[in-house]
């Protein structure tokens, strides 16, 4: 027959356990050329079904008018091109989260090893294989909130999976979206940060925290530490990656250090302390970890520490934490905690990181709904060349799928403030200090790259600073 009308499987684990439980082929299955490879059969044998998975590496297809007798479903699609189509399968999350806890439990009590690297490889390349498959890829749900599974695993490993997922799907969405060598990449370099997702807290295995609530300062500079502790928990594994042990290292040194920012533990602590360890670590006759911290050292002198990935690992962690219940503290919802990120991330994150974020993910984590929406009060960041750096309010007047690329308009300039709150700069709009802008003139953000969006006065979570703003504009 004819190739027109032929769409390729996708190899779907529901539909292959579908066929295996009804013992039934459904439709015919076709080569690129339109020539029946596998036929319709009603009481089909396993070895039957198995001769499907033989054709993942050369495609195989089938009649789009079958789509029914497979159990596909027709894929929603709402005015700003996203998908309904739900990315993650129940299965590989729940594979995921049950060899976080594993692991987790493990090295509670035993060193990480090469048979831990082999699981967590193992699993990682065949979540990012089944996720980068996907037809829907760039426009579907990233539906991660709904697949981990609360009453089996801890908050640790919850955490653990997010922040694996999220960092993993804005890596690759974003890389797929930009026109660059590494665009062809692929898992090779979505992997590292994955990896990095489910590696990067476990030092915090190995600290003794009092409970959160009755936390000093002190006790706040320790926690700050858990990076390094991680870093250390699997420098000695040559089966982990140098880039991999690097990402964790520095998964909060996300701005330069000679800028004002909320990075940690402090770069000369850090420094100091790797010296010493390398010193220990020649003394012991272990070359291959003293080298491995040389060369951690040496990338410290390195813009290259603070690039994309640590970003994205930091920011998935971020948006993990938020959404996640603990003891003392009930999860947000995915919007809620998209604008928290938001609103906090100047002191915590490059802009790039954030525009992707905005513009590749943030709606896919909310089941299609917009984080921005018309008529929303925003601040802008306005940085100059010559280093000088403008805060303006604005309003939204249009917004689609791509979050970042707003058309606002500007209603005027204003102040803001930065404080130490616990450790950690914020930064506070000065609403006294509020000029209008007579003009209110239009800005394309799509076309505007000096400005960006750093803040989103929202009446629900700040409703004092939505009721000041509102007032003087």
């Amino acid at each position: 027959m004819s190739s027109e009308g032929l769409k390729p499987f996708n190899f779907s684990p529901e539909i292959i356990a579908r066929m295996r439980d009804s013992q039934e082929i459904p439709v015919n299955f076709y080569n690129a050329q339109g020539q029946v490879l596998i036929p319709r059969k009603e009481q089909a044998s396993g070895d039957m079904i198995n001769k499907l998975l033989q054709h993942i590496e050369t495609g195989i297809y089938y009649r789009e008018d079958d789509e029914h007798r497979l159990g596909i479903q027709k894929t929603a699609v709402n005015e700003d091109g996203l998908a309904d189509t739900k990315l993650l399968s129940k299965q590989k999350v729940t594979e995921m989260t049950q060899a976080a806890e594993s692991l987790l439990n493990e090295l509670k009590f035993a060193t990480f090893g090469v048979v831990h690297s082999q699981k967590m490889h193992t699993q990682v390349n065949s979540f990012i294989t089944d996720f980068e498959q996907q037809p829907d890829l760039m426009v579907g749900v990233i539906n991660v909130m709904d697949v981990v599974h609360v009453d089996a695993s801890s908050v640790a490993s919850q955490q653990a999976v997010k922040r694996a997922v999220v960092a993993m799907a804005l890596k690759s969405r974003s890389m797929k979206a930009m026109i660059s060598k590494d665009r062809g990449r692929g898992s090779e370099a979505v992997q590292p940060v994955m990896l990095g997702g489910m590696l990067s807290q476990i030092g915090k295995l190995k600290m003794d925290l009092p409970t959160p609530g009755k936390w000093t300062s002190e006790h706040r500079a320790y926690l700050h530490k858990y990076p390094l502790l991680s870093y250390l928990m699997i420098a000695h594994e040559p089966s982990i990656a140098f880039d991999i042990k690097r990402l964790v290292l520095n998964q909060r040194r996300t701005l330069p250090d000679n800028t004002l920012s909320n990075n940690y533990p402090n770069l000369r602590w850090t420094v100091q302390t790797l010296q010493n360890l390398i010193q220990e670590n020649e003394k012991k006759g272990r070359k291959s970890v003293a080298l491995d911290m040389q060369r951690q050292l040496a990338s410290f002198n390195e813009f290259v520490i603070y690039e994309e990935d640590v970003n994205i690992l930091s920011l998935a962690s971020d948006f993990a934490a938020l959404t996640t219940e603990t003891d003392t503290r009930e999860a947000k919802d995915p919007i809620t905690a998209i604008k928290i990120v938001l609103n906090t991330s100047y002191f915590q994150y490059g802009p790039k990181v954030i525009r992707d974020f905005l513009d590749y993910i943030s709606m896919s984590l909310s089941h299609n709904q917009k984080i921005l929406k018309n008529g929303d009060l925003i601040i802008l960041a306005l940085s100059m060349p010559s280093g000088q750096t403008y805060f303006e309010a604005a309003r939204i007047l249009e917004v689609g799928r791509f979050q970042s690329r707003a058309l606002v308009q500007r209603l005027g300039v204003l102040n803001m403030k930065t404080i130490n709150d616990t450790g950690k700069h914020v930064i506070i709009a000065q609403v006294d200090s509020f000029r209008a802008d007579p003009r209110k003139i239009h800005i394309n953000l799509a076309q505007d790259f000096l400005r960006r969006i750093i803040y989103v006065i929202d009446p629900q979570l700040e409703p004092k600073l939505f009721e000041e703003v509102s007032k003087r504009i």
